[in-house]
């Protein structure tokens, strides 16, 4: 599926995507090789949004089914591994990557606890509670 697809909201794709990097996606290679190629000349404090050229490449990836089979879990939070991967000198003080919609939840069949710290107004996470996932905070 496209970006705009199964995600409605990015910031809601990368919690996904973070859920997915400490467990082998098909992915993970080509995002390291981008990490490495851009973070190294990343302008740090440059005042810039993230780097163009990694946010293009999460916009568009396509998350398979049998990664998203493999999410059990997810964390909202601002120290999450992915923000600094787009933007290394992010320190989580603005609404960069603040998640409005968790719409295409759906396609985490075995997703079973959300664990809420931050970058989230809590409301956005009923739909969880109502497809019966466990909220922790």
């Amino acid at each position: 599926m496209g970006k705009s697809e199964m995600f409605k909201d990015f910031n809601f794709k990368l919690v996904v995507i973070e859920a997915l990097l400490d467990q082998d996606p098909l992915f993970l290679k080509e995002l390291t090789d981008l990490k490495d190629k851009y973070t190294n000349n990343f302008e740090w404090y440059s005042g810039a949004g993230s780097i163009v050229e990694i946010r293009d490449y999460l916009e568009e990836l396509t998350l398979e089914k049998s990664d998203l089979e493999k999410i059990e879990y997810l964390c909202f939070d601002g120290g999450n591994e992915i923000y600094h991967i787009l933007k290394p000198d992010w320190d989580g003080e603005d609404s960069l990557f603040d998640v409005l919609f968790v719409e295409g939840f759906q396609n985490l069949k075995n997703l079973k606890t959300v664990d809420y710290i931050s970058m989230c107004h809590p409301r956005v996470l009923e739909p969880f509670k109502e497809a019966g996932i466990k909220i922790e905070d």
